[in-house]
């Protein structure tokens, strides 16, 4: 119940952010810089490839050898989804010039993870801060290189 209260919040208040906004581009073939990147443990992901349009964003990335899939509007509205290779939910809202996507992983969505991407100015540098909301975890810090 906590969980539900929480989604319909965030999901107002994405809506409010979102109202009037010129929204980042994170379209475009991103590499994984592991050498830039602050991980708690090896990441397995290698390649995003992001298609973006003004209300919705998809994301394909190489996980472990295989391709996942992940397709949602950016309105704060949850998809179900497999990120990061689980049976969840995602969702995707505007905070400002930081797209949030929050992860509801697992058979009951008890496995939540915040991730806020960002374009860095040069516009080729996307930096992803990684958030473990549940279970709590040290936060990480994503760097992709777009090609």
């Amino acid at each position: 119940m906590r969980l539900l209260i929480t989604s319909v919040l965030v999901s107002l208040f994405a809506g409010l952010c979102a109202a009037g906004d010129a929204h980042p581009n994170f379209s475009g073939n991103w590499h994984f810089d592991a050498a830039k990147s602050e991980v708690r443990a090896k990441l397995e992901v290698a390649d995003w490839s992001i298609k973006q349009d003004d209300d919705s964003i998809a994301i394909d990335e190489q996980v472990k050898g295989h391709a996942v899939s992940v397709k949602c509007g950016t309105d704060g509205k949850s998809c179900k989804a497999k990120p990061d290779g689980e049976t969840g939910e995602v969702m995707f809202y505007y905070n400002g010039e930081i797209l949030v996507e929050t992860d509801f992983l697992g058979h009951d969505k008890g496995h939540v993870v915040k991730k806020r991407l960002k374009l860095v100015s040069d516009g080729k540098t996307m930096e992803i801060e990684v958030l473990h909301v549940n279970p709590v975890a040290p936060p990480e810090k994503w760097v992709f290189e777009k090609q």
